[in-house]
């Protein structure tokens, strides 16, 4: 069986949640991969993953979110609905860099990371000295936001909120919280980032 967290699944799994519509199973599975590839290690059993899948299907099917006009039988919705429903309900994976960083080839050469918010948590963790102390980062973020730095937008009681790479005037804003940051240094442990 295929690593969960090889590039080829985790590939797979973006792609469908940035497809316009999806059906349900794929996005239920889709969401469960890329969420389990974020947590540290801690290996579930294969029957606790397709129950989380089935667990999350049923809750999209629960939507009756718009189909698919082009196919209203198929039963496809869109993921971007099912990520918006999700928002205070359940943990939302967040979206994979697959352009690695090039290597920069002068010390003042800028890296460019594949989303907006990778930047800020390095910075942070820069001011920490260094330290990944969740709620020390958490509150050099909510600095950051409040001095109106980008991608910030507002800080909230449920946590940061932040523009995403596409982000446009009137699009749902992502949230940041010491659960999804978490995750986030995790992925960044993983790439050598930090």
């Amino acid at each position: 069986m295929t690593k969960l967290t090889s590039k080829l699944i985790l590939k797979k799994a973006s792609g469908i949640l940035s497809q316009e519509f999806a059906i349900p199973k794929d996005i239920a599975w889709a969401w469960v991969t890329l969420l389990l590839s974020q947590e540290e290690q801690r290996r579930d059993s294969e029957e606790k993953r397709y129950a989380r899948i089935a667990e999350f299907e049923a809750w999209i099917m629960e939507l009756n979110l718009p189909a698919d006009l082009k196919n209203p039988e198929g039963g496809a919705v869109s993921p971007e609905s099912v990520k918006n429903s999700a928002r205070n309900v359940f943990e939302w994976p967040h979206e994979y860099i697959f352009d690695e960083p090039a290597a920069p080839k002068h010390p003042d050469s800028k890296v460019t990371y594949g989303d907006t918010i990778t930047k800020p948590i390095l910075d942070a963790i820069k001011d920490a000295g260094g330290s990944d102390d969740r709620p020390a980062l958490i509150a050099i973020l909510e600095g950051y936001a409040k001095e109106g730095k980008e991608p910030f937008a507002n800080v909230t009681a449920e946590g940061i909120e932040w523009k995403g790479s596409n982000w446009s005037e009137g699009d749902k804003l992502n949230l940041l919280t010491i659960k999804t940051l978490n995750n986030r240094l995790a992925n960044l442990k993983k790439k050598g980032l930090i």
